[in-house]
């Protein structure tokens, strides 16, 4: 067996074909010529499999589908002879022509086979066609594989065989493509399209042992299949087995055809060849004129050439029309013409007249204005015969059919071919009724409705009412169709839709409407029956002037009418609104038909109280506060804290911090509403800060004192300092001294605090001591340099006896607690440095040791 590449993508298509020689050298066989064809594009990827050298076909009997002539043994075959493939002549004037170099390998295997009651079938199977494919799945990219196979009868013949040619194909373009194929034995033919056979296992070119039948189609994409390879626009002649239409888009397309053979109306087999074709984007010029349909709406007709080549340059159109003398023709790309009469009219498209690339096209066209679809609906009710009725016209010739759809989702079967046809929707809802109706002209046209089905038809009668047994009532009912009201007890039409009444008694009256046939409503009215009119306005009652209060009348009244009007909502409700200016009495009268009756309710308006709690007052801290309201008869203040008496307009309070007040007055002149106010008690707590409370200087080191709390500051004794009044005086001391600080607030409240100022006599400087004991017991616990008459702590540094820093600081009286990253360090000596700076600028550095004691 020959070594073949494992590429794979290398067969663009094939068929197998059969011979008949005769009689076998052996008893009771017959000897047959088997010829595979397989077809390779030379124009194939870089990567494509070679033509193979040599192929497996197997035999498979198909009496009991065992291998012939045993099981797995196959016929390994060489290639015969390797052929180019017809090119048939290109379309004239064509632009960017395609490269059709396709060449065809022969593989012929002669044998003799025993003879059978159902034949043989043989078959050769690879993988892949080449790739991508646009109608045909290609798995990632490697092809789906192919069968090639002949079915052998059990009679004597032989297959038809296909003619090996090819034709240049151009997307969107028209074309042809000969299928068309010849038989020895003369059988009539039928050509169709069918499916192309997959390749079975195979993943890849090499031989291998063909699988028997049956076999299963190629994976076809959404949108194509067998029966559809090359789209909705293109066909095979039945007859002649010619393809033919306008291309699909630019791609490879597997094209399958099966050509039945009959002989004597008896089908005696089926042959199938398959190819790969391939669809550029070649250009050619073109006139293409699609049928139209019959123009129905007007006189007037746009035409366009529905090949839209760019290399269609010119037009020339005739209209088909000479009654329109020059206008009969045009030279525009998508002429309108409006035809002089009804009719029916050959026109005509030249492209590229005079020119070597020249085309032309006829069609008939059909001008018969005037065709109006239309359709009423009679009924509108579930479980009833709704009528459709057809209303189309037409101008010319008469509407010869009718094609119904009711929109019932519910069946498949609501459609109808009659003139008038009646159907039953089972369940309400919207439906989309569309009705399609053609003419003896050819006219085709489509309505669509909503049509609205309901339960039962819309009806509505008068609400219920009352009337006086001496009044006339009328009834009404709004709905369509007939109607019947029940009882028929003092009414003077049953059958109106507007019957007058004048019942003595109190009485239900039902009314039916009649729509349509199984269209039916009942609704009711009760009509109460009284011989006068009770009313009952209230009681008289208080409110508070500005407020509203709601008029609660009793009564059996329908309508009502008050007096004072001006201050009510709605001077005609039975319950208004009122909001008087003052006592006011007001009057109802409340009336059913011709009687009525009359009351009256007096409304009392009382000013509320005027409360007065005050301005909001600030008392010092631990003072009392006499509060004091006016206004009112009864009091309450809230909340109650630090009050000796909440119930009386002049309490005392004694607040221990700021608190607002709210007085709830309330008076026993009618009013029965309180009126609040509030009062806010400001207490001033003033807390006096002069700063720290010991501080050390040198002598003649000016001291700046801060003081906060307050507004004003008083300090003494003046002794040294540059402003006794003041928040922050300084200080020049040649000794120690105690200072007072007084504060003062607006509210006339003070507070005191006092500061030792230290003097030494010394130079200023930095004092640190020589040992410290870190034991928790708050004496001598932090290591820290004192700092006389110094500005500022540039740093404050100590290092273990391993140079290694353990802490640092820039604060003044910061220090050490003896500890480095948390932990306690052991009893030892430790070196610090220090470096600060004077009240008069100088920089004063000092080192040394220190003795941490545990």
């Amino acid at each position: 067996m020959a070594a073949l590449s494992v590429s794979a993508k290398h067969i663009i298509g094939g068929e197998m074909i059969y011979e008949y020689l005769g009689k076998g050298s052996s008893p009771n066989t017959n000897k047959y010529k088997i010829t595979l064809k397989l077809f390779r594009d030379r124009n194939s990827p870089a990567d494509a499999a070679a033509m193979p050298i040599n192929v497996f076909i197997g035999i498979f009997d198909n009496d009991n589908m065992r291998q012939f002539p045993s099981a797995g043994k196959y016929y390994d075959v060489v290639k015969t002879n390797e052929e180019e493939v017809t090119v048939n002549p290109l379309p004239d004037c064509i632009s960017n022509p395609p490269s059709l170099r396709y060449h065809t390998g022969l593989y012929i295997l002669t044998v003799e086979l025993p003879e059978n009651s159902k034949g043989f079938t043989a078959s050769y199977q690879t993988c892949c066609r080449i790739s991508p494919l646009t109608n045909v799945n290609t798995f990632g990219g490697n092809g789906t594989g192919s069968t090639y196979s002949t079915t052998i009868p059990s009679i004597d013949d032989n297959s038809p065989q296909f003619r090996t040619s090819i034709d240049a194909i151009c997307g969107g373009k028209p074309f042809t493509l000969d299928f068309s194929a010849s038989d020895k034995d003369k059988d009539s033919l039928v050509y169709t399209f069918t499916d192309a056979y997959d390749g079975g296992s195979f993943q890849n070119a090499s031989n291998g042992n063909p699988a028997p039948p049956p076999y299963s189609s190629a994976p076809y994409q959404p949108g194509y299949s067998g029966q559809n390879p090359l789209g909705k626009d293109a066909m095979i002649d039945s007859q002649t087995g010619i393809i033919s239409g306008t291309a699909p888009d630019i791609g490879r397309y597997v094209v399958a055809v099966v050509v039945k053979s009959y002989s004597n109306g008896k089908l005696i087999n089926e042959h199938i060849k398959d190819f790969i074709v391939n669809v550029t984007n070649c250009d050619f010029a073109g006139a293409r004129l699609n049928p139209r349909p019959v123009s129905c709406d007007g006189f007037d007709v746009t035409f366009s050439n529905d090949d839209y080549s760019p290399l269609n340059k010119t037009f020339y159109w005739e209209f088909g029309d000479p009654s329109t003398g020059t206008l009969d023709t045009s030279t525009l790309a998508s002429p309108k013409h409006v035809y002089s009469e009804p009719g029916e009219y050959i026109y005509k498209l030249v492209v590229n007249r005079g020119q070597q690339c020249s085309d032309s096209a006829i069609q008939k066209i059909k001008v018969y204005p005037g065709f109006f679809p239309e359709f009423d609906v009679d009924g509108k009710c579930i479980n009833s015969s709704i009528h459709f009725i057809d209303k189309s016209t037409t101008n010319y010739g008469t509407v010869d059919s009718w094609s119904w759809k009711f929109g019932d989702p519910a069946t498949q079967g609501d459609t109808s071919k009659i003139k008038g046809p009646v159907y039953v929707y089972e369940k309400a809802g919207s439906f989309t009724v569309e009705l399609q109706v053609t003419s003896t002209m050819g006219c085709n046209k489509n309505i669509t409705k909503i049509v609205d089905i309901v339960e039962k038809p819309t009806f509505s009668v008068t609400n219920d009412t009352l009337i006086c047994n001496i009044d006339d009532l009328q009834l009404n009912a709004n709905g369509n169709g007939k109607i019947v009201w029940s009882p028929n007890y003092n009414v003077n039409d049953v059958n109106s839709f507007n019957p007058m009444v004048n019942p003595k008694v109190p009485t239900t009256y039902y009314a039916t409407l009649f729509e349509s046939p199984g269209c039916v409503a009942t609704d009711s009215v009760r009509v109460d029956v009284v011989s006068r009119v009770s009313i009952n306005a209230g009681k008289d009652t208080t409110i508070c002037l500005t407020d509203t209060i709601r008029l609660n009348t009793i009564s059996n009244a329908l309508h009502y009418s008050w007096s004072n009007a001006l201050s009510l909502d709605d001077a005609e409700s039975k319950n208004p609104f009122a909001k008087p200016e003052a006592t006011t009495t007001y009057t109802v009268t409340g009336s059913i038909g011709k009687c009525s009756a009359t009351d009256r309710v007096t409304v009392n308006a009382v000013p509320y109280p005027n409360a007065n709690a005050g301005g909001d007052t600030a008392i010092c801290a631990s003072e009392s506060y006499q509060l004091n309201v006016t206004g009112g008869s009864l009091y309450s203040w809230s909340p109650t804290v630090f009050l000796d008496n909440s119930s009386i307009p002049n309490p005392v309070t004694t607040p221990g911090e700021s608190v607002q007040y709210i007085i709830e007055v309330k008076d026993i002149l009618g009013c029965p509403k309180p009126v609040f106010d509030t009062i806010r008690i400001l207490v001033e707590k003033l807390v006096a800060d002069a700063g720290p409370r010991d501080t050390s200087i040198v002598m003649n080191q000016p001291l700046q004192l801060n003081a906060t709390g307050a507004e004003t500051f008083t300090w003494s004794p003046s002794k040294g300092l540059n402003n006794p009044n003041i928040g922050n005086p300084v200080a020049l001391l040649s000794e120690s001294q105690q200072y007072i600080l007084k504060i003062s607030s607006t509210a006339g409240c003070t507070a005191y605090d006092t500061i030792d100022v230290r003097v030494y006599k010394i130079k200023p400087g930095l004092y640190v001591p020589n040992a410290f004991t870190p034991d928790g017991d708050g004496l001598n616990d932090i290591f820290r340099p004192v700092m006389v008459g110094m500005r500022s702590l540039k740093y404050f540094r100590v290092y273990n006896r391993a140079g290694l820093l353990v802490y640092s600081t820039s604060v003044q009286n910061k220090g050490w607690d003896g500890k480095f990253q948390g932990r306690p360090q052991d009893s030892g000596v430790f070196v610090w440095m220090v470096e600060g700076e004077d009240y008069l600028g100088n920089i004063v550095s000092e080192k040394g040791s220190v003795m941490l004691v545990r």
